[in-house]
């Protein structure tokens, strides 16, 4: 058959763009919802020390916490 070295060259091509571009499809999904996922995370440890701060707003007793010299 003429040409049919041709044609398996352009099948191959066309499976190797079509696997590039779903590649790059998965890889733009999986980068957009790490991103989410820490911006999430990133939001929960800003509240937990927020909510850690909050509880310590009196100062310490300082008598209580000298011991240098006992």
């Amino acid at each position: 058959m003429p040409g049919s070295a041709t044609a398996e060259i352009y099948f191959i091509a066309s499976m190797m763009i079509l696997i590039l571009l779903i590649s790059g499809v998965t890889v733009f999904f999986f980068a957009k919802t790490y991103k989410k996922e820490m911006a999430e995370r990133a939001k929960r440890v800003n509240k937990a020390k927020e909510d850690t701060s909050s509880e310590n707003t009196s100062p310490p007793n300082m008598s209580e916490n000298n011991t240098v010299g006992e």
